[in-house]
């Protein structure tokens, strides 16, 4: 037992720290505009290129509490042209009639109204492929309703993505706080993302290293074309991510950056929100998988509870391997909170939000195996057809 608690310990680390700093460290800043030069960007030899036209595509269904807010933001961006899309999918609420408002005040938002959702599809994943047909930018950035977008931060984005040669770039805003539970999990959520993306490799050819953002999804508008845009990922609930996936198995560059000076949003409204808000993606980032489940389980158990429990049930030798783990993991939640007001005060409850995750998780698989699919956007997708179409 003394050396599994090391060697559990080592494994943590070598898997943690690394991709912890790189979500630290990653960080996108505000561009300084430079009046004599804002449309343009300075390369290596001191030309200037001009910026790509944007067309932002913005899918929503059934949210009128925050679509005008988000659409605000967006079309209050600087520095850059836009075109945006706004795809209104079968909304039942006001959420269209808010779009036409905005779209009658601006001419460059576009609205477009879909009614029916075609076969082999999922609804957010077909409005997004839909308006990126229309769209005419050289760079698609898709984008959810509900963020609030500096004015900097599209223009921050496009100098970022062409000044290192991208094809993908997806950034993370700033979580706007609620409860100190839902802040715990919501901390959590974002050091297992960073993991299990381990994001350090994330510009690197190791395939297995990709990231997406429904926040933020900046593409380059031919190559996205040139691998069938959201064809391939029709039916895969993890739009966003297996976006990366699908741009970087096609050879494409991608860059992952943390943007908390230029977007916010609001991830869900409570506690109870965020479990609730995972029971479509839980099961589906394990690909529906029982055997994956439980392999994640088990190491769940092995390195996120055991360590808390060995000092009870093994002579203080054994567990010392353990209790280290359990410090480390209180040290790498506590070195994501540095930087957030008061968020130190989180760092006890690491157990807490880890513990709270697992049930989301184990929640999603349990609803998605008894009511045989997922039910989306109001939507029911079979899980046996969503695992014949997962891309891999």
């Amino acid at each position: 037992m003394f050396w599994l608690g090391w060697v559990v310990f080592a494994c943590v680390a070598l898997w943690t720290i690394p991709a912890i700093i790189a979500l630290t460290v990653k960080k996108l800043l505000p561009y300084e505009a430079d009046l004599s030069s804002q449309d343009a960007l300075t390369n290596a030899d001191g030309t200037l290129t001009l910026l790509p036209k944007i067309s932002v595509i913005v899918p929503a269904r059934n949210e009128e509490a925050q679509i005008r807010n988000g659409l605000t933001t967006l079309l209050n961006s600087t520095g850059v042209e836009l075109e945006v899309i706004a795809m209104n999918d079968r909304s039942t609420d006001a959420t269209g009639r808010i779009m036409d408002e905005i779209a009658a005040t601006d001419t460059r938002l576009k609205v477009v109204h879909l009614t029916a959702l075609p076969e082999g599809w999922l609804g957010k994943n077909h409005a997004m492929h839909l308006a990126s047909e229309k769209a005419t930018g050289q760079l698609l950035l898709f984008t959810d309703g509900d963020i609030i977008y500096q004015p900097l931060a599209i223009e921050t984005a496009v100098r970022h993505f062409l000044r290192h040669k991208l094809q993908h770039l997806c950034l993370l805003p700033r979580m706007l706080p609620g409860s100190i539970l839902e802040n715990a999990v919501v901390t959590f959520f974002g050091l297992a993302f960073a993991i299990g993306m381990q994001l350090h490799l994330i510009k690197t050819r190791w395939p297995l290293s990709y990231a997406g953002v429904g926040a933020f999804n900046l593409v380059d508008t031919e190559f996205y074309r040139a691998i069938g845009g959201h064809t391939p990922i029709a039916m895969d609930i993890l739009d966003d991510v297996k976006l990366g996936k699908l741009i970087k198995k096609n050879g494409g560059t991608i860059d992952f950056q943390m943007a908390p000076m230029l977007l916010a949003v609001r991830w869900q409204s409570s506690l109870w929100g965020v479990v609730t808000g995972l029971e479509k993606n839980g099961f589906a980032s394990l690909n529906y998988s029982i055997v994956q489940l439980l392999i994640v389980s088990f190491l769940f158990l092995l390195t996120m509870v055991f360590p808390y429990l060995s000092p009870f049930i093994l002579p203080l030798k054994a567990a010392s391997g353990f209790i280290a783990t359990a410090i480390l993991w209180h040290l790498v939640f506590a070195f994501i909170l540095l930087r957030t007001p008061g968020g130190l005060l989180l760092t006890p409850l690491f157990p807490v939000g880890a513990w709270l995750m697992a049930f989301a998780y184990w929640r999603s698989a349990i609803i998605t195996l008894r009511q045989g699919g997922v039910r989306w956007r109001d939507s029911f997708y079979p899980l046996a057809q969503l695992r014949k179409r997962l891309y891999s």
